[in-house]
């Protein structure tokens, strides 16, 4: 099977005079920190289609609305009547019983620890799978790349360094259903004079194709290929080593 041609849609985005020196696959590495609400960039929403397929999803919008107040039972001949049922009462009487408040909260309080010791666990072997996958708060150099690819949508594509910076591209013509010709943006873009070092991680974390963005300010954040080579290739190429 013939390697995917990284460079040439590189090329594409290079600046004059700027020497493209490596470009390979850009895959988001797994276990990745969560980006804060505050943080994340409102979705465009795609323009509705015209047509059929308007339609339908004009008909799903009405259908996913929530219903109106239910009307009260209506007796036969007589206006309606508001007046709560036997059963009602009694779930209310239930529901304001000392005895069941109690034991609702123990139950509530015994669901949150054990979802707490599985979201625990589930750290603890993500972790261990993967290893740490950034330094650095949101306000840092790596925190800031991260917000930036995150915020930029699509599905990740190529990953470039040149003699003057690394950029990242995705591709934003995945969203949807329909397949179509890519559609690539620049996610990120980093100067060389703000790296540090590009650090690989073949050998303690999977998968073999992490190597580690370190940035001057001490701070970094984890990168990947598909492929061990993949990675060699990228942290070969930039200067100094």
């Amino acid at each position: 099977m013939p390697k995917m041609d990284h460079a040439t849609p590189c090329r594409q985005f290079l600046h004059p005079g700027e020497a493209l020196w490596e470009a390979r696959d850009y895959h988001e590495y797994p276990n990745l920190p969560f980006l804060p609400a505050h943080l994340r960039a409102p979705r465009k929403r795609p323009p509705r289609a015209k047509g059929l397929l308007g339609k339908l999803s004009d008909i799903l919008d009405k259908a996913s609305q929530p219903s109106g107040v239910a009307v009260a039972s209506r007796p036969s001949g007589g206006a309606a009547t508001s007046r709560p049922s036997e059963s009602r009462l009694l779930d209310n009487r239930l529901l304001d019983n000392p005895v069941t408040r109690v034991a609702g909260n123990v139950a509530e309080g015994l669901n949150e620890a054990q979802e707490n010791i599985e979201d625990a666990l589930d750290d603890a072997t993500q972790r261990m799978m993967y290893g740490k996958t950034m330094e650095g708060s949101w306000s840092s150099m790596a925190g800031r790349f991260l917000v930036q690819v995150t915020n930029a949508g699509g599905s990740p594509r190529h990953q470039a360094l040149t003699d003057r910076r690394l950029f990242v591209l995705t591709d934003q013509a995945t969203t949807g259903w329909r397949e179509r010709e890519p559609e690539l943006e620049v996610a990120v873009q980093i100067q060389l004079s703000n790296i540090a070092e590009l650090r690989p991680r073949p050998r303690m974390t999977f998968p073999r194709g992490r190597f580690d963005l370190v940035f001057v300010d001490g701070s970094w954040i984890a990168l990947c290929c598909s492929f061990q080579e993949d990675m060699q290739a990228m942290v070969t190429a930039f200067p100094g080593l």
